[in-house]
């Protein structure tokens, strides 16, 4: 190595977390285990009662378990998910792959409807005619669902497996268990998509804010449709 020539740095090396592979997978055996509490949920019949109240929000973040256990463990700061600052570019490329990704989800919404598939769409809105007040979903779903998983799916997982498979594989992986997790077959496709976005940007920032900012944005505008429709039916012909 001649005398001024700096270090070659490995992606390892660049993308250092203080958790290993290991802690990593934990974390996603941990996730199923909190998975296989909702759908013991779910089959017990107790998914309409937690909706109707702040319940909801537990749901949410029962999320953050596998977290506050391996950073409890191994003494890990919450800084290391990534809170710094980001370009603003990152936000308008955010909202150019954001667009981009309408042109698998719409296509994919059409199959399903031509096939008589329900889509995640109408699932979320019969919840929403079920409910006499939506205050508590909106808010786990538009407020604390999108700070939780980014935390959780692109600052934890993707980073973890960043550091061990490089970016490109850790965005397939962290994006596929993050479809996964939602446990609805229907939108696995979808939540895909967005889940590479969000991890994509996450990457190129090492900020977890822009995730959250976009993630907001899709499911805060994905509720309030369902709201006005539930408030105003005559606006959509049938």
């Amino acid at each position: 190595m001649e005398e001024n020539q700096l270090p070659v740095r490995n992606e390892a090396q660049m993308y250092a977390v203080p958790w290993s592979i290991l802690d990593t997978w934990l974390g996603v055996g941990l996730l199923v285990f909190v998975n296989i509490l909702l759908l013991a949920a779910v089959v017990l019949g107790y998914t309409s009662q937690v909706m109707q109240n702040a319940g909801v929000l537990l749901v949410e973040l029962i999320y953050l378990l596998p977290l506050v256990l391996i950073f409890t463990w191994r003494r890990i700061h919450w800084k290391y998910l990534g809170f710094g600052k980001f370009s603003l570019n990152t936000l308008a490329l955010g909202f150019v792959l954001l667009t981009a990704s309408y042109l698998i989800i719409i296509p994919h919404n059409l199959i399903l409807d031509k096939l008589g598939i329900g889509t995640q769409g109408e699932q979320i809105l019969e919840i929403f005619n079920e409910l006499e007040s939506p205050i508590w979903l909106v808010l786990a779903g538009a407020v604390v669902a999108p700070v939780v998983e980014e935390l959780f799916f692109r600052g934890f997982l993707f980073q973890g497996f960043r550091q061990k498979y490089g970016w490109v594989t850790a965005i397939l992986l962290s994006s596929a268990i993050f479809a996964a997790a939602h446990l609805d077959p229907v939108s696995l496709i979808p939540t895909f998509v967005l889940g590479s976005v969000l991890a994509y940007l996450y990457h190129i920032s090492n900020s977890v804010w822009p995730g959250i900012i976009f993630h907001f944005l899709v499911n805060a505008f994905g509720l309030l449709v369902f709201y006005v429709v539930t408030q105003f039916p005559g606006l959509i012909p049938s």
